[in-house]
């Protein structure tokens, strides 16, 4: 009698592992499908609020970012640097490109002193990144402030 249930327990065990097999292989893939298919890349500052474009398709960010706040702040990966130290720290980058995300709200003083150093390196490209405009909503918004 004890052998008989020594053999049902241990084929019940068999039974509930063998249950919880493809749900391992299913969890397994999804976080296989989500590594693959997401994105991990760094985002500009939220309190950034970059100008508007009519651009359909943004360009891809480049690894090396390049930031200037609304209050004149500008950040380059993510370190707050000032004029001088931006233009040692991009003498001493090796990129070929650069990412700038300037908020709408900067002034053109603000923008030339960033442009300046950029100038300087005539084999750095920069990418100027913007929010995409939707000319539909902007149209709607005009007609009914017509009305």
């Amino acid at each position: 009698m004890n052998d008989q249930n020594a053999l049902m327990t241990t084929r019940q065990r068999t039974n509930s592992d063998d249950n919880m097999i493809p749900l391992i292989n299913i969890v397994f893939l999804l976080l296989i499908f989500f590594m693959v298919a997401g994105q991990i890349k760094a985002m500009p500052s939220p309190d950034l609020q970059l100008p508007e474009s009519t651009l359909e398709h943004q360009p891809q960010a480049s690894s090396q970012r390049l930031e200037l706040a609304a209050n004149g702040d500008i950040r380059l990966n993510g370190e707050v640097l000032s004029v001088e130290a931006l233009t040692e720290q991009l003498q001493q980058l090796d990129a070929g490109e650069i990412a700038l995300f300037a908020d709408r709200r900067a002034n053109a003083e603000q923008l030339t002193a960033v442009l300046q150093p950029l100038r300087q390196l005539e084999q750095l490209r920069v990418q100027l990144h913007t929010d995409v405009f939707d000319a539909t909503a902007a149209d709607l918004a005009t007609l009914e402030t017509a009305r």
